[in-house]
Order: structure tokens, then sequence, then C-alpha cells
């Protein structure tokens, strides 16, 4: 496979992810406060933790090959540029998940 075709689809795998992880942590909350403690409430928030755990990693991966990528061409990537749009809901997942564990007061 072609280097700039797999950094292609690093981005958009990571494109994607992201935004399903952030799919599932509004998905999360909404069950959570409509259902209660219940299995369903469990499956989601595991799937929530499952997704940010593999966007964050699937993003410094995209990141580390199409920055080397960009630098080898001398310009940015699509690649590149997919992952950067992928950035914003990786970050709001994580700064969430700090904020959350800042204010339960344990």
């Amino acid at each position: 496979m072609d280097i700039a075709k797999r950094n292609n689809n690093l981005g958009l795998a990571a494109l994607i992810i992201s935004y399903l992880t952030l799919i599932f942590w509004a998905l999360g909350i909404f069950i959570s406060v409509e259902i209660g403690i219940g299995w369903q409430s469990y499956t989601t928030v595991g799937l929530f933790g499952l997704f940010l755990l593999s966007s964050g990693i699937i993003f410094l991966i995209s990141l580390i090959f199409n920055i080397k990528e960009s630098r080898g061409n001398n310009h940015i990537t699509r690649g590149l540029v997919l992952t950067i749009i992928s950035f914003p809901p990786v970050a709001f997942c994580y700064l969430a998940m700090l904020v959350k564990a800042l204010t339960e007061g344990h």
C-alpha cells in the first residue's frame, strides 16, 4: 500500500472515530439521564470509554505519520488535514472527562 494512501486512510479513520466518540458521549449522557442506572447505561458508557481510548491512540498515530509525510513532501497532505479536523471532538471528550473528574469530589 502506498504511504500517502495509508496516511489518508489513517486521517479518515481518526476523523470517523473521533466523531463516533462524541456521539457516544452525548448518547451516554442522554441515556444516563433518561433511563438511569441500567444495563443500557453501562453498555453506552463502556462503549464511550472504548471509543475514547481508541480515538486518542489513532489520533496520535495518524498525527505522527502524517506530519512525517508532510515534512517529506513540503506541503500539508490530505491525511494531515483530516487528522487536524478530528482534534476538536477528541479534545472535547478528554476535557469533559477531566472536568468531571475534578468536580466530582473524590
